[in-house]
Order: structure tokens, then sequence, then C-alpha cells
């Protein structure tokens, strides 16, 4: 039997584009499960959670940069899909919005007109999730640039699309750009993006955020940021790669893991969003893919249980609880290792997604012309990161828990000419450089 969240959901699974589910424009965003409006801070400079009121509806129409003022004649979308009344709808998109500094990013994010900013803002307002997990957005030690991309992008409403009111947002540090003080890319010298904990030219260059319009649980929220690779029992550390000083500080996330308790209303237990996102260097060698390996692995055993060695950033040992519901979200096959194997030595995600404690939905392509018809017909239908060259792989994740009922899932990913292509179009720079990926939970 199921208890708590899992127990009043409703069997099913459906993948959207063939389920049946019908498509409509969306007219406006998740409504806040907050109706008081009351804020809630986080507790110390580490991490934040930003809770914002208002309205996202009254807010003024934005043009996407490149587009003319008036409001176009609705297009028939074919390329979205209407989430069932008491769903929990769950994305996550790789969005890459970084500069040569945090205080770079957050200055060209400033007042609300960041051409790239924008469009990642519209693709989400057109499949409107509940949660969004969105790696590959700068850190800052304010936390402000989070809080202007939901307050200035995402709760404005971009091109006729409605503004989302997410009153609740969570981000922390991640290891890329943290200097080691070690030379680990083993080139002689100390200092740059490969010598970093994790790469990146400045502190937070790969960090992540959630929204959310469900309340946060603050006080239990758990980030493993600094778990040693080391400290990894039976890890893939090669041998002599590394003298022991270096091994004393890398730790095995190349950003980091977050458990994110959200309080749903009706349910007597908490939805866990896990989130995570694989960072490798370009052209990772041998030790970068052995990392991300042992990351996935960290992963597969923290929500099955089995991670009695892993400690979290307080210390506390241990990993998901038996039976809890979750949802594992973010980037867990770094592109530039897709891009850089071949495909007989892609390291696979075999130890994750054969676990018994997750299922894969298999979200592909919504889209009205037939995949094989399609002029990428070669690429993944479930590819969500597009490569030099045209092709493109799958390398971001919506996974849920295996005794969750999933009713709809897919990738925003329309074809030339479909409502919303514009969003994904490849030849555009300003088009998220991942595409959304989304599962709908099914509701009580």
């Amino acid at each position: 039997m199921r208890s708590g969240f899992a127990g009043c959901l409703v069997a099913g699974l459906m993948v959207a584009g063939s389920s049946g589910a019908h498509a409509a424009p969306p007219t406006s965003g998740p409504s806040s499960s907050d109706p008081s409006g009351s804020d809630s801070t986080g507790s110390g400079p580490a991490s934040s959670t930003i809770d914002r009121g208002g309205s996202a509806n009254s807010t003024p129409f934005y043009p996407t940069p490149g587009q003319p003022l008036a409001r176009a004649e609705p297009q028939e979308p074919a390329t979205t899909v209407e989430k069932t009344s008491g769903d929990i709808r769950v994305a996550t998109l790789h969005a890459q919005i970084r500069g040569g500094s945090s205080a770079e990013v957050l200055e060209e994010l400033d007042g609300g007109m960041h051409p790239q900013a924008r469009v990642l803002a519209e693709t989400v307002q057109v499949n409107a999730p509940d949660v969004l997990v969105l790696t590959g957005l700068s850190y800052d030690e304010q936390q402000q640039i989070a809080a202007t991309v939901n307050e200035e992008y995402l709760s404005r409403g971009q091109n006729g699309q409605s503004g989302l009111e997410y009153r609740h947002v969570y981000t922390a540090p991640t290891n890329s750009g943290i200097e080691s003080g070690a030379d680990l890319d083993g080139d002689g010298r100390i200092g740059g993006p490969a010598d970093a904990l994790g790469y990146g030219r400045y502190a937070g260059e790969r960090g992540m955020a959630v929204f959310s319009t469900y309340p946060i649980a603050e006080d239990e929220v758990r980030t493993f940021q600094d778990f040693l690779w080391q400290d990894m029992p039976e890890n893939s550390i090669p041998e002599d790669e590394f003298s022991k000083l270096e091994q004393s500080v890398i730790p095995l996330p190349s950003t980091s893991l977050w458990d994110i308790p959200l309080e749903v209303p009706g349910e007597t237990e908490h939805v866990h969003v896990v989130a995570t996102d694989l960072n490798s260097p370009p052209g990772p060698t041998g030790p970068d893919v052995a990392r991300s390996e042992d990351q996935r692995r960290m992963v597969a055993e923290f929500i099955s249980g089995a991670s009695w060695y892993l400690y979290d950033d307080e210390g506390t040992y241990g990993g998901l609880g038996s039976g809890t519901p979750f949802v594992l979200a973010g980037s867990l096959a770094d592109a530039q290792e897709l891009q850089t194997w071949p495909d007989d030595q892609v390291p696979a995600l075999a130890s994750l997604l054969e676990g018994g404690a997750i299922q894969d939905p298999g979200p592909e392509a919504i889209t009205e012309e037939p995949l094989p018809q399609r002029r990428d017909a070669a690429v993944d239908p479930q590819a969500t990161h597009g490569l030099a060259g045209g092709d493109a792989v799958r390398s971001s994740y919506v996974l849920p828990a295996a005794d969750l009922d999933i009713d709809s899932s897919g990738v925003f990913w329309p074809s030339e000419g479909e409502f919303g292509f514009d969003l994904v179009d490849p030849a555009d720079p300003d088009a998220p450089v991942g595409r959304l990926v989304w599962l709908d939970i099914a509701g009580s």
C-alpha cells in the first residue's frame, strides 16, 4: 500500500504527445499555494529561500526582443500540453546565463531587458510548471540573480504570455569556479577554471535555482556541496592521478546536490525535489568522466536510501527515507561529456536509471509534425541539449519516484513553423542552450 503523497495519486502513465491530452495556449500561470502571501527567508549567507508576492497577471506586455509591439494572431499550439487540474508540473531547463562575473550577470539582468533571459522566461511561461529547476544560472552571494530572474522575467508576461507567480525560490552556492589552491589539471600552474573545485571561471559561474509555487520546508533543506570524492566507498578516483593533499580538497559534486522538501497542500508528506547539475570542463579527461560517474552513483544511492556514507553540509548522514515521494531534476549527463566521447564510451546512466527507486517516463518532443518527417528526425526525440553540427543529446532529466503516477511528460521542442519554434530555434543566439523537459505528477 502507498501512504502519504504516493497513496493518493491516480494510477496511470501517459506520455504527452501520444496520450491524447489536448493542447491549449497557456492563459495564466500556476497560482501560489500560499494565499496569505506571507514571506519566509533563509537563515544564513550560504543559502536563501526568497518569497515574493504580488499579482503576476496584472503586469504589462513585454514583447520578445526583435518582435513587433503588436500582438500576433494566436497560433494553435500543438507543442504544449494543458495540465490537468490538481496535477503538479515539474520542469527543468539548462539556461547557461553567465558572464565575466556574477556582478556582470546581475548588471546585465537588471531592468528586465536581457534578451536571453526574456526568451527563457517566455519558454517557461508557455509551459507553466509549478516547480522549475533552472540549471546553468550564475550564483551570487546575495542571491540577487535568482531573485531578479524571478521578479523581472518570470513574473512579467513575455510576448503575450502570462507571468508566473513563484513565491518561493531556493538557491545556494555551488562548487563551480571556487579556487582549490591545487594544480588539479596537472598543467604545472595553480589557478584557472580547470583547477577550481568545479569547472568555472568565477565562483558560482554554473549555479542552480529552484522556483516553486509551493512553500519550501526551509529547516529540512539539505545540501551536499562539500562531500569529498575520497569519502565515497569504492570510488573511481584514478590511481596516482591526485596527491593525498589534492584528494583531501576535491568534492564529489562538481556543482552541488540539493534535497528540497515542498509543502504540497492536502498531502501528509513533503514532496522532495532533488536537484543537481553535472559540470565537466571542455574536452573532459578520464578523471572528469570518473567523477561524473561517481556523481550519478551518489544521486542513485541518495534516492534509494543506500547512501549511508553520504554526509550533507551540516554533517548529517544518509539519503531519502524509504517511500519518500521525490522528483529528481537537473542535468545528469554533462553535454561536454556527451559531445566528447564516442557513443560506445559515453558514461552510461544505467546506475541511476536501472535502480528500483526511480522511473523514466521517457519524455519526447511535443510536436504536431510526426518526428520521422522532421528535418531533425535523426536527433533523439528525447534530446534536451543541442550540440554543434546540429546534433543533440539528452542531458537534462526529470525523473520521479517509482511509485508516483505520471499523467504526462514531454520536451518542449517545436518543429519549424510550429508554435514556439522561435523560442528553440538553434539559429537564434538568445534561445536557451537547453530544452525544457517536464512531467505532470497525477494529483488526488
